[in-house]
């Protein structure tokens, strides 16, 4: 899909999985940086973006299967025990893409991954080693500004873990963890304040990371990545936004965009939305929580997942969040072995077997033999008044060439509701108030 007259949209080309930033940005205070002071010029924004390409998913899938069980396990506070918050590797880094623009006179426009794990903002900037062009161009903007190392922002962006030396710039070196072989990908550049344009509204002394060296290859044409996680750096949160939503389309239909709303803009498109409150854990507080009660097929509760499988612990370990950039949902081993006999218990009573039923990593079924088949129904329940989720089959069962996969996989630690489940779910993340909204958009 090209780009159309008066759209933000963009193609994807490559299969791209999600990275989580250590919180080594955590900032202790709010930055000190003008957009506070702006909110009133951001009130409302819709942006399109590029469909969810689902046909690039299966070397996700195939790859992590590989895995076997991820774990997932919190090491201590921004880190992990042994893989992700990744995908595939290095070469995977979001699967939604967009346009805004940066700097003036001129502005230039620069695509970027949705990451709702993240609160970093960076950008690629122009000469930068091992960079992909098109990337941001500094030297050309007249409102570009580095933030230097005795600058009050600059502490408050790094916390107590300051990347200043002397007189310099403030730098920073951020580290993704992903899967498979290259599972230490890297940015590093400076922090920098520049305008971010969001159609007609201009936002100056937005903080973001200028990238001068990096691993991290975005696909589409990325040469950034719009943070929107609950950290003070976020995008959200320089912006003073208090919610946000996103409808992710799926490239099976013709024309489809997936469209990112902001501020007043991120409402109920109908009346059938339902809410649940959003958590949040105290080790990895920038990402999106939520209580997830229970899950159903055919509407009964799955047998055999003990109590608590869900639950956000004390400590911050464990619990369920959402992500933009992982397009498999990740369930706890036990919760996902229940989920597997389940459907394939419903699939095998009529008459249909999986290709390999011994894999308990995965579960395909032949295509031709699927394509007879009644999917069972899956509804995840979260906490809240009559807070289900009725999940579409073409959002848990992937066609991968001569096969029917699930998307959902095991995990140890923490599960994870990726953005295959969501497509077609408009979800709204109203921070000011605790709660995620969800909703099927009206045909």
């Amino acid at each position: 899909m090209g780009r159309s007259s008066g759209s933000l949209a963009v193609a994807m080309t490559t299969l791209v999985a999600s990275v989580l930033i250590p919180q080594l940005l955590l900032a202790p205070t709010p930055v000190s940086s003008s957009p506070a002071v702006l909110v009133p010029l951001l009130r409302t924004a819709v942006i399109r973006a590029s469909p969810l390409l689902r046909n690039l998913v299966k070397a996700f899938l195939q790859e992590q299967a590989k895995q076997g069980v991820m774990q997932l396990i919190w090491k201590a506070a921004g880190h992990l025990k042994d893989k992700l918050l990744g995908g595939v590797g290095a070469d995977a880094a979001g699967l939604v893409v967009f346009d805004i623009s940066i700097g003036t006179s001129p502005a230039q426009a620069v695509s970027g991954v949705l990451d709702i794990t993240s609160q970093l903002v960076w950008a690629q900037c122009a000469p930068c080693d091992a960079c992909r062009t098109p990337a941001f161009r500094p030297a050309e903007s007249a409102s570009f500004s580095k933030i230097p190392c005795g600058s009050p922002t600059c502490p408050r962006v790094l916390g107590d873990r300051t990347a200043c030396v002397g007189d310099g710039d403030c730098a920073y070196n951020a580290t993704y963890y992903g899967a498979g072989n290259q599972s230490n990908a890297y940015t590093e550049g400076s922090f920098a304040t520049e305008t971010f344009t969001f159609g007609a509204t201009s936002v100056p002394g937005i903080v973001f990371g200028c990238v001068a060296s990096t691993t991290v290859q975005l696909s589409g044409g990325a040469s950034a990545l719009f943070g929107f996680g609950r950290g003070n750096i976020s995008l959200v949160s320089q912006l003073g936004l208090s919610r946000f939503s996103y409808t992710l389309a799926s490239d099976d239909a013709d024309g489809s965009e997936s469209v990112i709303r902001l501020g007043d803009a991120a409402v109920p498109q109908s009346q059938r939305s339902r809410s649940t409150p959003l958590l949040r854990s105290v080790m990895q507080p920038d990402l999106y929580y939520v209580g997830l009660s229970s899950i159903q097929v055919d509407g009964h509760d799955l047998d055999g997942i003990p109590a608590g499988t869900f639950d956000l612990q004390a400590d911050g370990s464990g619990g369920v969040f959402l992500s933009s950039t992982w397009p498999a949902t990740y369930l706890e081993e036990t919760a996902y072995g229940a989920l597997r006999r389940a459907l394939m218990s419903s699939i095998e009573s009529q008459g249909v077997t999986p290709v390999d039923a011994e894999d308990l990593h995965q579960l395909c079924y032949r295509r031709w033999s699927f394509s007879y088949v009644t999917v069972p129904a899956l509804t995840l329940v979260f906490d809240g008044v009559n807070a289900t989720m009725e999940v579409k089959p073409e959002n848990y069962f992937f066609k991968d060439g001569l096969k029917v996969c699930l998307t959902v996989l095991p995990s140890k630690g923490v599960s994870v509701l990726g953005s295959l489940l969501q497509t077609g779910t408009n979800m709204i993340f109203d921070i000011g108030s605790g709660l995620l909204t969800f909703e099927t958009p009206t045909p």
